[in-house]
Order: C-alpha cells, then structure tokens, then sequence
C-alpha cells in the first residue's frame, strides 16, 4: 500500500517536472482537432495491436514481455512521430488504458499511474534529449526506456497491489529485459514505417 502510494507521488512529480520544462521552454501547444483525431485513432490501433497477444501469444509462456512490446512500441512511436508535441505520448498511452478498460473489464483507477508513468517518462526523455524521435538512436533510447519502465513498475508495484501476485526477481529480471528488446525492436520498426506515413500524412495521405 504504502509502495503504490509512494508511487503515485512520484508519478505526478514527474509529470510535472516534465510539463513545466514544456511550459518554460514554450512547447506547450494547443492540439489541432486533426491531430486528436489522430491521437485517437493511434489509441485504438494500441488495442487491435494487443488483440492477438490476449487471444493467443499470452499462453505461450516466458515471452510475454517481448511479444507485446514490439507491435505495441511501433505503434506508439507512430503516433508520436505523426504529432510531435509535448503530450501526445501521454494521451495515446492513457487513452489506449482507459480504452482497454471501457472494452474489457470496466474503469480502474489503479491502473491509471502505470500508464501515466509510461507517458510521463517518454515525455521527459523528449524533452531533455531535445528530439521527438527524429533519429533511429533517439527511439532507440526511448524504446529501452519504455521497456524498462513499465515492466519494473508493473511486476514490482501494479501487479503485487491490484493483483496481489508477487514475481520473483529473477523472473522480473527476465520479463523486463525482454520487454526492453521488445520495445527496442517496435522502436526501430515503427522509425522506418513512420517515414512513409509521415509523407502522405503530410501531403494530404492521411
């Protein structure tokens, strides 16, 4: 209990560290009705890229990690890159939650700081690398963060709080480093994909 509170706080410090870096450097920027539609299309496509992982990749057991994270991560990395702004990794990342539970089992509150966390911490590597996944290194670097990120949070806060299940470290251990290779991998794949879609995105394609 006190863990997950502790966590909460934390989250919400580092969100605002992140949005007031935005607001001192003047990146905060009102988002276009197109690009919400965007933002929310980029939601959804999260929750199709996670269907075949609940029907089935699921079972297969040891590989979790790795095989949500790469069709996931180059679907994020996506959308961010289609709308480089401060926030929108944050709102696909949350609204993809929030649509997972309206879809599924209901609304929980208590799942929410996990996918604040993904969100916050993507936005503040952005913002102190200077760079919206504008080169292979930067989603490189922000495909190991998310890996590491949510798969720590998740085993060692989440899943033991709401869930009451607790992981032995050298499986956390296993987990995350696949997740981290997952997300490595969903980063790269969705930088040379996110090239074209940029394009006709651009040109009126999209």
């Amino acid at each position: 209990m006190n863990s997950y509170i502790s966590s909460i706080l934390f989250i919400f410090i580092l969100g605002g560290v992140a949005f007031y870096i935005g607001f001192r450097r003047m990146l905060i920027k009102n988002f276009t009705v197109h690009e919400l539609i965007v933002i929310a299309l980029f939601c959804s496509l999260l929750y199709v890229a996670g269907l075949p992982f609940k029907f089935g990749l699921s079972r297969i057991p040891f590989i979790h990690s790795f095989a949500y994270s790469i069709p996931f991560t180059a679907i994020l990395f996506i959308g961010v890159r289609l709308v480089p702004k401060l926030g929108a990794a944050t709102l696909i990342i949350f609204g993809h939650s929030l649509l997972s539970q309206i879809i599924s089992r209901g609304i929980n509150p208590l799942w929410w700081p996990y996918a604040l966390l993904a969100g916050f911490a993507l936005e503040l590597y952005f913002l102190l690398c200077r760079n919206y996944l504008g080169s292979r290194a930067n989603a490189l670097g922000a495909g190991i963060l998310r890996g590491f990120v949510v798969y720590i949070y998740f085993y060692y806060i989440s899943a033991p709080y709401i869930w009451h299940i607790y992981y032995a470290p050298w499986y956390i251990f296993i987990q995350t480093v696949q997740g981290m290779t997952g997300s490595c991998i969903g980063a790269l794949i969705g930088f040379s994909l996110s090239k074209p879609i940029i394009s006709a995105y651009r040109h009126g394609g999209l």
